[in-house]
């Protein structure tokens, strides 16, 4: 595992990497994990490592990417590249991606690499720059290349959720070499079952998790909808939880021009029980975003049987509103439908917490039935899909049809792993994009990797690894690399544990 920052308060990708690292170490897996930033606590059974501290102002992932290309892995005290140590490096996006990439060319070219994708690059920045389309345009373009340059190296993408894999898919299309995807859906820990007394009076608490001063979680919205329905007469109160201790005064003033006395701005923690006592306390969580590539508060909430409302543009929805995966009278709502106008957007979350409130009863024990469901996908059980879609993936696809031809899973419940059918995928780009994309490749100045991306990797054969070939969850290799394998409706489940 590769992540310049993991655990918890550090974001969402940290968070991420560490439940499903410490996921992987609880099935019996060897995991060990690099990261630029020492990790403090948490990370039950797992080996964990750092590079050297970055020199100057560069950006941890940057650093990471440079220091796994150039320096021998024992310098940070991994094994002997020498042993072949490792079956699976796992990368995180543009984030850790570019240096998972590095380590197993330079030093590890037995291994499989999986990629995440935590976020879409292209539609990301034209809503946290809304009405500079000039930058918004550059950064996507940017972004967007460092993933393509990835996915190109991989074995397998793997996105967040429904959301995500669609966007890796189109992404990857776009490459000669395309890799298996693989739909994971992140984890929920189970809490003990909130048993809220139902109030006769006082108002409707709501709870918002996330940046406070960010515009794509659209917590302004959220206070507008708030403080119309109290001037309709509904009671209802917005605690956001997410605010730096320095802009926490800043921040509150500002939510309260939005939504009045009937917003309350808290400083973000790191402590676990007071994230937990913050959903136990409320009668309902609600993630307002403008976009969200899944959302784990969602599920974390569903995750103690509190109901939730979230925004139509979210992997979190997208999986809510899977009827092979939720009944439909349980997922569609807890789904804000996102209004064609956008300035009907505060109407829209005012309409459905109007609603939540006046089935309160009956969105509680849906909220416990989801609850029910979600037992079904905790974090063990995404392991253990990453772990098997990745070390049966075949060859990436190559020349025509490969977008069509490269295999797709999805993680079903339980961990099981189920060949979809896959489909055509489409890779049109608006023209802004596009241009800017080839604007920055053809004048960014080129990382370590992004240089070595046209040449095959030393000791490594660019169609791919045979998964017999993977140390740990099989035997020995058989046949050559690039041999024509058959692709199962639910591919077998490796046997032995994974390093």
């Amino acid at each position: 595992m590769l992540c310049d920052l993991s655990g918890m308060g550090l974001g969402g990708v940290p968070v991420f990497n560490e439940q499903i690292s410490m996921a992987l170490a609880a099935r019996g897996h060897d995991v060990t994990l690099l990261t630029v930033t020492p990790v403090n606590d948490g990370h039950e059974g797992v080996k964990l490592h750092t590079v050297e501290p970055p020199k100057g102002q560069v950006e941890g992932r940057h650093w990471l990417e440079q220091q796994c290309a150039t320096k021998r892995p024992t310098v940070f005290g991994l094994p002997d590249p020498n042993q072949q140590p490792f079956d699976l490096i796992i990368g995180h996006s543009r984030f850790s991606g570019p240096a998972a990439v590095a380590i197993r060319d330079s030093w590890y070219p037995n291994a499989r690499v999986a990629h995440f994708l935590h976020t879409s690059p292209e539609r990301l920045p034209f809503f946290k720059y809304v009405g500079d389309a000039g930058k918004a345009t550059e950064k996507a373009a940017r972004d967007s290349g460092i993933e393509r340059v990835v996915m190109a190296r991989v074995d397998v993408v793997v996105g967040v959720g429904p959301l995500l894999t669609d966007e890796a898919k189109r992404l990857a299309a776009t490459n000669q070499q395309v890799p298996s995807a693989h739909e994971l859906v992140p984890g929920t820990v189970i809490e003990p079952l909130v048993q809220h007394a139902q109030r006769q009076e006082g108002p409707l608490q709501l709870l918002g998790l996330g940046r406070a001063g960010d515009t794509l979680k659209g917590f302004e919205d959220a206070a507008q909808a708030v403080k119309l329905l109290n001037a309709r007469g509904l009671a209802a109160h917005l605690t956001i939880r997410g605010a730096p201790k320095e802009d926490l005064a800043r921040l509150q003033e500002e939510l309260r021009e939005h939504g009045g006395e009937h917003v309350t701005v808290l400083p973000f923690s790191t402590h676990r029980d007071a994230l937990k006592n913050d959903i136990r306390q409320a009668d309902a969580l609600i993630m307002p975003s403008k976009h969200e590539g899944f959302g784990l508060v969602a599920t974390e909430a569903l995750g103690h049987g509190v109901p939730v409302l979230v925004n139509e543009d979210s992997g979190a929805a997208r999986f809510l509103q899977d009827a092979n995966r939720v009944p439909s009278q349980l997922g569609a709502p807890c789904v804000v439908p996102e209004p064609a106008n956008p300035a009907h957007r505060i109407r829209a979350w005012a309409k459905a917490i109007r609603q939540l409130k006046e089935q309160l009863p009956q969105r509680t024990e849906d909220a416990a039935q989801l609850r029910e469901i979600l037992k079904s996908y905790s974090w063990e059980h995404a392991a253990d899909s990453l772990v098997q879609a990745s070390t049966t993936a075949p060859a990436p696809a190559t020349g025509p049809g490969a977008p069509e031809q490269a295999r797709a899973t999805v993680q079903g419940p339980e961990g099981t792993v189920v060949q979809t059918t896959t489909q055509t995928i489409q890779t049109s780009q608006t023209i802004e994009t596009t241009q800017a994309t080839q604007t920055t490749q053809s004048t960014a100045p080129q990382s370590p990797l992004a240089k070595a991306a046209a040449l095959t990797s030393r000791g490594r054969s660019t169609t791919g690894v045979t998964p017999q070939g993977t140390k740990g969850v099989g035997g020995p290799g058989q046949g050559p690399a690039n041999a024509a394998r058959p692709q199962p409706q639910q591919p077998p489940k490796p046997q032995g544990p994974s390093r």
